[in-house]
C-alpha cells in the first residue's frame, strides 16, 4: 500500500539533537535547501557537524548562527559576491573546526556511507591534504609501480537537507537541472528531507521519469515549499535573488548586524509563508514567470 511522504515543514525536520551530523545539498547558488535550513535554525540546535556539498548561503548561514562546531567541506563560496563571510570569520577565529577535503574525498566518503563500508579508496593526488587533515586521508600501502591511494572514512549524515523542483506524494523527486551531489547525499544519509517548489501527481512524474533523480526509496519526507530555495535559484522556476544575497553579505560584516538579519528573516518569520511576506511577494514575483505564488 502506498504511503504519502508529504509533511509539514516542522514535521519534516523532525527530532533533532545537539551534535548531530547534517549535510546540505545543492551547488553554490543553485537549489540550496534554504527553507529547511531556516527551520533547522528555529529549533535552536547547536554543535552540529556539517558536511555541505559545495555551497554558499546554506552552510554560511548555519555557521553564522553559531550552531556549527565543525565542518568537512570542499569549499563554501559566494562567487561574484566575494568570500563566504561567516565561514571565513569562523575559520579565522577558530570558532569552527574546518576539516579540508577535496571533491574526490567527499564523494568517496559518501559512496562508502551509501554502501555501508568503513572507508573508500581515492587516488593520492600528491596534495598537502593528508598533512592538513590526517584523519580524513590515510595512506594505503602500495607496491612499487602501483598507483598511490588514500582511504577516506565513510560519511553517513544523520540528516540530509535537499531541494528539488517537484515531487509526488510518494517521494519521487525530480530535478529540472543538475542534481549535483544530491543523489549521493541521499543514498548515504540516515534521514533525507527534501523541499520542493511543487507537488504533482504520480502520472506527471511517470511521464517525465528521466527527471526523477531521487526515487522515493531514498527519501523520508517531502515538503511543498514554493520558493524553498530562496534566495538561491531553483532553475528554471525562479532565478537567484541577487539583491537579497547582497543584503545578506552586507549584514554579515559583523556578528551584531548578522544577528539582526537572522531575526528579520529566520526567527521572527516563524513560518515559510511569513518568510515570503518578509522578503516581499511582489519582489519574488519579479524572479519568475514559470510558477505562481501561493495564495496569501
Amino acid at each position: 500500500m502506498s504511503t504519502s511522504k508529504i509533511c509539514s515543514l516542522s514535521e519534516a525536520i523532525g527530532p533533532v539533537w545537539d551534535g548531530m551530523e547534517i549535510a546540505t545539498g545543492g551547488w553554490i547558488f543553485n537549489s540550496q535547501p534554504m527553507a529547511l535550513v531556516r527551520q533547522l535554525l528555529r529549533s535552536r540546535i547547536k554543535n552540529l557537524r556539517l558536511t555541505p556539498a559545495p555551497g554558499s548561503i546554506a552552510p554560511d548561514m548555519l555557521i553564522g548562527a553559531g550552531v556549527v562546531a565543525s565542518t568537512a567541506c570542499v569549499f563554501i563560496s559566494f562567487e561574484q559576491f566575494g568570500l563566504a563571510p561567516n565561514f571565513r570569520r569562523a575559520a579565522e577565529t577558530g570558532e569552527v573546526e574546518v576539516r579540508e577535503m577535496d571533491g574526490p574525498a567527499i564523494a568517496g566518503g559518501l559512496r562508502a556511507g551509501a554502501c555501508d563500508l568503513p572507508y573508500m579508496l581515492v587516488p593520492d593526488m600528491a596534495t598537502d591534504l593528508p598533512k592538513v587533515n590526517p584523519a580524513g586521508y590515510r595512506p594505503v600501502e602500495s607496491k612499487p609501480g602501483e598507483r598511490r591511494m588514500l582511504s577516506v572514512p565513510a560519511v553517513q549524515p544523520d540528516l540530509v537537507l535537499l531541494h528539488g523542483q517537484q515531487a509526488d506524494a510518494l517521494g519521487n523527486v525530480q530535478f529540472f537541472g543538475g542534481a549535483f551531489f544530491d543523489p549521493l547525499l541521499a543514498q548515504a544519509g540516515k534521514r533525507v528531507v527534501v523541499s520542493v517548489d511543487r507537488i504533482v501527481d504520480t502520472d506527471t512524474i511517470r511521464k517525465s521519469n528521466r527527471l526523477t533523480k531521487l526515487p522515493s526509496a531514498f527519501v523520508d519526507a517531502v515538503v511543498e515549499l514554493p520558493f524553498g530555495a530562496h534566495p538561491c535559484s531553483s532553475s528554471p522556476l525562479y532565478n537567484m535573488d541577487e539583491p537579497h544575497i547582497r543584503e545578506y553579505v552586507k549584514a554579515s560584516t559583523d556578528q551584531s548586524s548578522f544577528s539582526r538579519y537572522l531575526e528579520s528573516y529566520v526567527y521572527s518569520p516563524a513560518t515559510h509563508d511569513a518568510y515570503l511576506d518578509a522578503v516581499g511577494r511582489d519582489h519574488l514575483a519579479e524572479m519568475t514567470g514559470a510558477m505562481s505564488l501561493p495564495a496569501e
